[in-house]
């Protein structure tokens, strides 16, 4: 076992396409924020549709892609991260396996550099409305992170992707996962298990019982977390900083009007960058 994988772990049972996933996103930042380099995060993907002409999602009445679009324009209701829900109409994704298995190519790469190309193919299918199934979207975006794209496209076509995924979706069923996300944290003192959506005080008080030694660090400038975040949501501002979402705005346009940070509109909301106008 390496030093890093002997850190407390939060491993987050997930699906690139989904919505509380992507919802998510604030919690997991500010958990990065909160305890640093003392928690290792991982991601299993899960598998949420392998093919939309036999998927059937009782709970939310959804039978094809044209019906997710108003699960997700609810459901940022209430998680309060952007949304873009064109996709669903222009380019609808018949699977999320695609887009999981590209996550699984990344992942032989590096996994911390994973971890960015997944949260770029959230925002690309969540703000963007591109089609992630594209082997072109998947490409860029590899590329935007660094990844080496000529070897995540020879991954997936060769088939070492689908083994690495198909390995996920059986560690899934082994946990026991019936909805995205499902969060497991291990520790000295154990593990626990939580499905569904979670606010940041329920999983920071399930990794404390998993891991009491863990220390909370302190919270940097939000001009800061901006610029070692970017992009970030205005939501994500105020998980972090614990402000409600007027202040969250108003403390990133008075940023704005000194030229430290800069909005841009994606979807039902907007993001922040580092710096002024570009």
């Amino acid at each position: 076992m390496t030093e890093d994988e002997a850190k407390p772990t939060l491993t987050q049972f997930t699906d690139p396409m989904c919505t509380w996933c992507w919802g998510s996103e604030p919690v997991i930042t500010h958990l990065r924020v909160a305890y640093g380099d003392q928690l290792r995060i991982e991601y299993v993907m899960g598998g949420l549709v392998e093919d939309f002409e036999e998927f059937y999602d009782a709970a939310n009445d959804i039978s094809e892609p044209s019906e997710v679009a108003p699960h997700w324009e609810e459901a940022a209701d209430h998680h309060g991260m952007p949304v873009d829900t064109a996709v669903f109409d222009s380019d609808p994704p018949q699977s999320t396996y695609p887009a999981s298995t590209a996550f699984a190519a990344a992942r032989l790469q590096d996994r911390e550099t994973a971890h960015r190309y997944l949260r770029r193919l959230r925002e690309a299918v969540a703000m963007e409305g591109r089609n992630l199934n594209r082997r072109e979207v998947q490409r860029e975006i590899a590329a935007e992170v660094g990844l080496d794209t000529d070897r995540l496209v020879a991954d997936i076509e060769d088939g070492t992707a689908k083994a690495a995924f198909e390995a996920d979706l059986q560690r899934t069923r082994a946990a026991g996962v019936r909805a995205f996300p499902t969060y497991r944290v291990g520790g000295p003192d154990g593990e626990r298990q939580a499905s569904g959506f979670q606010s940041f005080d329920a999983l920071a008080d399930l990794l404390h019982e998993v891991a009491p030694d863990l220390e909370r660090r302190e919270t940097p400038p939000v001009e800061t977390f901006v610029d070692r975040y970017a992009p970030v949501a205005t939501r994500e501002v105020a998980e972090v900083y614990g402000f409600d979402r007027g202040k969250a705005t108003q403390t990133l346009e008075s940023l704005a009007d000194s030229g430290q940070v800069r909005p841009e509109t994606r979807g039902t909301g907007r993001v922040w960058f580092a710096g002024g106008e570009a």
